[in-house]
């Protein structure tokens, strides 16, 4: 059974997201080919111990997975600018992991208006009605 986030770790990772994402918008951190203008941190997961962050990133007009890779190559930079910024004690190792809700979304709808998927659906609905 997945155990539900504590309100400190949501709290935590919401403050962790706001000051990685203000640092993005105030280019904070500088790394060739980062397209920050155009970089979302949606989301920040904590350990209960808070001592480790998966960071979720999605990218406007870019690939993804190209800027989530240099974001973790700086990741030393951004975890400097989250010791500064956030009062914990020991500050979290972060991973940046490329948001894919939205593609993972896509791809649900795309099965679910499969016609012979919508057929199953319609025939297993009229068993149980």
């Amino acid at each position: 059974m997945v155990q539900q986030p504590t309100q400190r770790q949501l709290r935590v990772g919401e403050e962790i997201r706001r000051v990685l994402a203000r640092a993005l918008s105030e280019g904070r951190v500088v790394v060739p080919g980062l397209k920050s203008s155009g970089l979302m941190i949606t989301e920040v997961q904590i350990a209960p111990d808070l001592s480790f962050a998966h960071v979720y990133a999605r990218a406007i007009g870019s690939d993804t997975a190209e800027q989530v890779a240099l974001l973790n190559a700086h990741k030393g930079a951004f975890r400097k600018i989250i010791g500064r910024s956030v009062m914990l004690r020991i500050v979290p190792d972060i991973v940046f992991n490329p948001d894919l809700r939205l593609e993972q979304a896509a791809h649900m709808a795309d099965l679910l208006n499969n016609p012979v998927v919508r057929a199953d659906i319609d025939k297993h609905a009229k068993k149980h009605h």
